[in-house]
């Protein structure tokens, strides 16, 4: 390679690199918020629900492809994340209309044969991997058991004992 050609190619990978994360998330940014504010528990409320879209829009444009992720007790090979599932989301965001509804995600998700929230967002569609997202979090699992596990909190030793806190 020529230096020539090399100082032209700096341009583009700092572009290549730095990019993707500004332009991906410009155009899906009020339309997450507005999805949240449907698949998400009504009982959240808006102020709640942005809390979460903002959280998954964080996850997204921080999302690196390639990177080691845990690979759990008992399975000794690492794993690495594969390829953005970000990649159609603006586009499943559109098809979706606006005012986003109900009714609209539900015959998504039907048609991209979305019959269950994946462990984590895999791609298939948006609203499967927001609520993925969501139920994968500490909150979501408090929320599904209505106890207060707080699995990200460490207890200590004395509170090890009692079962969680029960919310309702």
């Amino acid at each position: 390679m020529q230096r020539r050609s090399f100082f032209q190619r700096i341009p583009v990978a700092v572009a290549a690199v730095f990019a993707p994360r500004w332009a991906r998330a410009q155009p899906i940014d009020q339309p997450i918020h507005e999805l949240a504010s449907v698949v998400l528990p009504a009982s959240f409320g808006r102020e709640r629900t942005d809390i979460v879209a903002a959280d998954f829009l964080v996850w997204i444009r921080d999302y690196k492809p390639g990177a080691e992720v845990g690979s759990g007790y008992g399975h000794p090979r690492t794993q690495v994340t594969g390829p953005s599932p970000a990649a159609h989301y603006a586009e499943q965001l559109s098809a979706l209309g606006s005012p986003i509804s109900k009714e609209a995600v539900e015959k998504a998700l039907a048609a991209a044969k979305v019959d269950r929230i994946p462990p984590r967002p895999n791609g298939r569609h948006v609203a499967a991997d927001l609520l993925a997202f969501f139920f994968a979090s500490a909150e979501g699992e408090d929320l599904l058991y209505d106890a207060a596990i707080r699995r990200d909190d460490c207890r200590g030793l004395e509170n090890s004992g009692p079962r969680p806190a029960r919310f309702s």
